[in-house]
Parts: C-alpha cells; structure tokens; sequence
C-alpha cells in the first residue's frame, strides 16, 4: 500500500500552505504596526516572541545542548544578514503594498543564485543564468516604471529588493552552517542576535503616538504568534516532504496578500503585477527544478554531466 509513503508528504504540503499563509498574516500585522513603531522595532517584537518561546521549549525537553556551538562568529554573521534582512521587510511593508513586497521578496531565490556562484563557487549553466535574468525581468515588470499613474515608489522597491537579497544571504549561510550546526541551534542564536541587536535601538527609537495602546499591544502579539507558528510550520514542512514540492507552495502567500490587499485597502492587482509575478515564480521554479535535477544526475552512477 502507497497511504503510509503519502500521508506524510501531504501533511508536509499542508504545513507548507499553512507557513504561507502564516506569513502573509504576520506581514499584514507587521504593516499594521508600523503606523506605531519604526522597522527596528517591528524585528524587536518579532524576534523576541520568538526567543521565548524557543527558550522555554529547549528547557521543557531539557535539550539545552543543542546550544553548544564552536562556530559562534558564524552564528553572527547569519544573525546580522537575517536581522538587517527583516528590518528592511518590516521597513518595505511600511511603504509598499503588502502584495507588491512579497512579489519582489520572492527574488531572494535569484540572489541565491548569484551568491553562491561568488561566495561558495557553486557553477551554473546558462540555463540557471537564463531564469535569473528571466526572472529580473519580471521585477522590472512589477515595478513598471513607464506607468503615469500609481508607480510603486523606487526608493520601496529597493527596499524590498534589499529584503531579497538578505534573504538570498540568509540561504548561503545555511546552506554554509547546515554542515555542522543543527537547525535548532541557528534559529536560536538568530533570534538571540535579533533581539540583542534590535533591542539596542530602544533609546533612539521611533515611537509614534499611541504607541503603547491597547491596539498596538493585540498587533505585536498577532505578529509574534503567526511568526512562531510561521518557523514551527516551515520546520514540519520540510521535515515530511521534499524542498522541490515543498517550496512551490509557498508561493500561495501571494494570493493571501493580494487578499489582504482587496479586503482592508481596495486595492485589485493590476496586469503588469500578475506578468511580473508569474515571471518571477516561474524563474524560481525552474531554478530550483534545474538544482535538484543536477543533485539526481551527479548522484547517478557514472555521472558526466552537469547543468548546461
């Protein structure tokens, strides 16, 4: 019988849909808060939810070990590139539409591409070269700087292009720390660093009024709790199913936020959004198709062949 191969891999779907959908949530709380506090802020709030959280599940099944890592300054550079990363999301979403933000942070993919052929000097074949520049094209679409009307500010799109690339970051690092440091022990130092780092910003920070209102306080735990279950989701997801199934449903976000967009500000996405969109997805789609059909031929007995 094929149900117990399966079950478990659409359970790893399932999970995979509810971290997109967990994540276009927690971006929509992120906006929100952002008519009370500034960008670093926002990260503040964020990464400390989850720090505690973290903190007392290690002490619950007493694997305080897992802690133990002899590649601290690894742990730091990570933790700078992912924190800069949020702070420019939660910056990007302040200015931006919610739908607009997540098209363009879906080029960290792209990003990835590029830094690792510089930093790890992983090759690639013009195929990979080809969706990349394919999938730019789609930015260039989204942006749509030829338009009269409604064009997405630059200084936005840079912003959100900046959370991109961060997060292209964040996965050479992984990919880098991912041979010696368990998972666990990389989103731990990550949030610690976040909150450390973040949490130094208090004295000049940019309170806005009505900050500590009660209404601020029911956002700040929305955007912690969807982020908590955003990381415990994700974690399941590609623990039951394979990266190449598993990270093509996180494009659902998009619908979510475009949504979102509809419901709470009016705003119906426009052609030149949907092209770029579907161009940049599709770029990511093949990229990650053109790795994992490289991983299979090189695992193949008498492999010669390579990504042309």
């Amino acid at each position: 019988m094929n149900l117990p191969a399966k079950t478990p891999l659409l359970m790893g779907i399932i999970y995979a849909a509810i971290n997109a959908f967990m994540l276009a949530v927690m971006s929509l709380y992120a906006k929100w808060l952002a008519a009370y506090f500034g960008p670093v802020e926002v990260t503040f709030f964020r990464n400390i939810f989850s720090l505690i959280a973290l903190s007392m599940f290690l002490l619950y099944v007493r694997k305080l070990y897992l802690l133990k890592t002899k590649r601290p300054w690894a742990h730091i550079i990570r933790g700078a590139i992912g924190t800069t990363g949020i702070v420019l999301g939660a910056w990007a979403l302040a200015i931006m539409p919610l739908t607009e933000t997540t098209i363009l942070l879906f080029t960290s993919p792209l990003f990835t591409v590029l830094i690792s052929f510089a930093v790890l000097k992983e090759k690639f074949g013009i195929y990979r070269f080809g969706a990349v520049i394919f999938g730019f094209i789609g930015v260039v679409i989204v942006a749509n700087p030829t338009a009269d009307v409604n064009t997405l500010p630059l200084f936005g799109i840079l912003i959100a292009l900046g959370w991109g690339f961060s997060s292209g970051c964040v996965d050479v690092c992984l990919r880098w720390l991912g041979s010696t440091e368990n998972s666990m022990t990389t989103v731990f130092y990550f949030v610690l660093f976040g909150t450390i780092a973040t949490g130094l910003h208090w004295p000049v920070a940019e309170i806005k009024p009505h900050s500590f209102s009660l209404d601020a306080l029911w956002i700040i735990i929305g955007l912690g709790l969807t982020g908590l279950l955003s990381l415990l989701s994700k974690t399941q997801s590609y623990r039951l199913g394979e990266a190449s199934i598993i990270a093509p449903v996180m494009y659902s976000m998009i619908i979510w936020t475009t949504i979102f967009d509809y419901i709470f500000w009016g705003k119906v996405p426009s052609a030149n959004l949907i092209i770029g969109a579907a161009m940049i997805i599709a770029s990511n789609i093949f990229i990650l198709y053109r790795e994992t059909r490289v991983k299979s031929d090189f695992s193949a007995p008498e492999c010669i062949h390579g990504d042309k």
